[in-house]
């Protein structure tokens, strides 16, 4: 009697549905407690948490609202919302572009810019202790790489 010869096995369908809720559930939890901790510092929501980061990170310190709305999954509509909730705390202002009127850009103001680093800061120590430290380095790169890859294999184009 031979044994079948030991080689590479695809999961069934029960093993697939539960690896990918066991990834969901662990960035799911991981998730919000890192926004919930910020909320806790700063009183932003995820979506204004991940505008101002965006801003902070651009070396113009502004972007195009549409951009940004895509940058947190939001409608344009829905992103003005986020918009003018920013702009009453006087952390980001609207800026028209000179080139092209269709285009308006968010800007962070003197405050905004202060508080997008401080909390680039925050953010970077909250995930570093939720996710680097659980995983350790070594690990915590593995699942980075493995998300980016997932990322860049299932990413819509656009036409």
């Amino acid at each position: 009697m031979t044994t079948p010869a030991a080689g590479p096995t695809t999961p069934d369908d029960a093993t697939a549905v539960a690896l990918w809720g066991r990834v969901i559930q662990g960035f799911q939890t991981t998730n919000r407690r890192v926004h919930a901790a910020i909320n806790t510092a700063c009183n932003l929501n995820e979506a204004e948490v991940e505008t101002l980061l965006n801003l902070h990170r651009n070396p113009e310190r502004r972007a195009p609202m549409a951009t940004l709305a895509r940058a947190v999954a939001y409608t344009s509509g829905g992103f003005t919302k986020v918009a003018d909730k920013l702009a009453a705390r006087e952390l980001t202002a609207r800026v028209a572009c000179a080139e092209d009127r269709r285009v308006t850009y968010l800007e962070l103001t003197p405050a905004g810019e202060q508080l997008a680093g401080e909390l680039a800061c925050l953010a970077a120590d909250i995930k570093r202790s939720v996710f680097v430290e659980v995983l350790g380095p070594e690990r915590a790169r593995l699942v980075a790489d493995a998300m980016t890859a997932l990322y860049h294999a299932n990413k819509e184009t656009r036409r």
